[in-house]
Parts: C-alpha cells; sequence; structure tokens
C-alpha cells in the first residue's frame, strides 16, 4: 500500500473515485436546489435530465468504489487516532456508502413510479440515452421514495458537514497524520 510522510495512504483509484464522486455530490446539490423550485417547462425538464444523468453516474461509480474497497481494503486507521474518532470515521464512511447508493436508487425508483412510468418503460438521460424505469414498482409508492430521497439528502448534508469538518481538524488543529490518507490533503509529521 502506498505511503506519505509515514502513513498508509487510499490507492489512486479509491482517492480518484473519491474525488470524483465527491465533485458529482456537490454537483447534485446545486443541481437540485436550482431546479427544485422553478416553475414547470422545458428548463426544469432540463435541469432534471442533468439530475437524472449524474445520479445515474453517481450510482454507476459507487457500486464501482465499492467493488473496489471490497476487494483492496483501506489503509488501517493510524494507531494514534483516538477510539472516538475512529468510531466516528467508520460510521461517516458507512453512512456515504448509504447515501451514495441510496440517492440514486431513491431518485430511480420515485422516477419509475411517477406519471411517465404509465406510458413508457425509460427515462431518457443527457444526449438522449434510454435509461430503463425499475419494473414491478407500485405507483402507490411513489410517496415513499420521494420521501426517502429527501430524508437521504438531508443526510447527505450531515454527513458532508462531519467529513469536511474532520478532514479540517486533521489537517490544521490536529496536524494529525490521517489527512495523508486521502490526497491532495499532505500534512508532515511533527
Amino acid at each position: 500500500m502506498p505511503t506519505r510522510n509515514g502513513v498508509e495512504r487510499y490507492n489512486n483509484v479509491a482517492v480518484a473515485l473519491h474525488w470524483i464522486i465527491a465533485a458529482l455530490l456537490l454537483t447534485q446539490i446545486y443541481i437540485g436546489w436550482t431546479f427544485e423550485d422553478m416553475a414547470s417547462g422545458p428548463a426544469k425538464g432540463e435541469w432534471f435530465t442533468w439530475h437524472k444523468t449524474l445520479g445515474v453516474l453517481i450510482l454507476l461509480l459507487s457500486v464501482a468504489r465499492l467493488a473496489w474497497r471490497l476487494m483492496n481494503p483501506p489503509p488501517p486507521l493510524p494507531a494514534d487516532l483516538p477510539q472516538w474518532e475512529r468510531t466516528a470515521a467508520r460510521i461517516n464512511h458507512a453512512l456515504f456508502y448509504v447515501v451514495m447508493l441510496g440517492l440514486p436508487l431513491t431518485g430511480w425508483a420515485a422516477i419509475s413510479t411517477g406519471r411517465s412510468a404509465a406510458t413508457s418503460s425509460m427515462t431518457t438521460l443527457l444526449a438522449g440515452i434510454p435509461w430503463p424505469l425499475i419494473p414491478g414498482l407500485s405507483p402507490a409508492s411513489h410517496g415513499a421514495f420521494e420521501f426517502g430521497h429527501g430524508a437521504l439528502i438531508k443526510l447527505t448534508y450531515v454527513l458532508i458537514v462531519l467529513h469536511v469538518g474532520a478532514a479540517l481538524k486533521h489537517q490544521f488543529v490536529d496536524k494529525r497524520r490521517t489527512a495523508n490518507r486521502m490526497p491532495p490533503f499532505s500534512v508532515n509529521e511533527r
């Protein structure tokens, strides 16, 4: 496993997937905030198409990231990290996988149970790419999927604040080598 300043770090594939998915999640938040309150019409439909497309991309990359993680376990947390921070890190990472998989899946399920699902078995992504709807879902479950999607959005906000806050704490307050695990961060040993 690669090291940086004496700390085992995530491999390059894990690092790339982390930062690409992080950028896509932040873009999704912006897109969601943008089209949520727009009046129905072509402009809102275009924003929604971007939202669906990025959701599918996040889902595919998250499945790849999870598979990569299972085949390439992450480096161990530094031994000097307090137990409560180890526990918080594990919970935060596990919940991020719930979000990265759950948000696109609940969104996909909501689309698959929405009005357009009555007339088509596909939805359209960017560039006219067809994407199948999930078959067999009851239209009566639409509200539950929308609620779940909304709840996961709120969880995402909390996780981002906790994750970024912890990274900044390790980087600038503790100056702990933990920040070396996920470039571009780097902290020299004291």
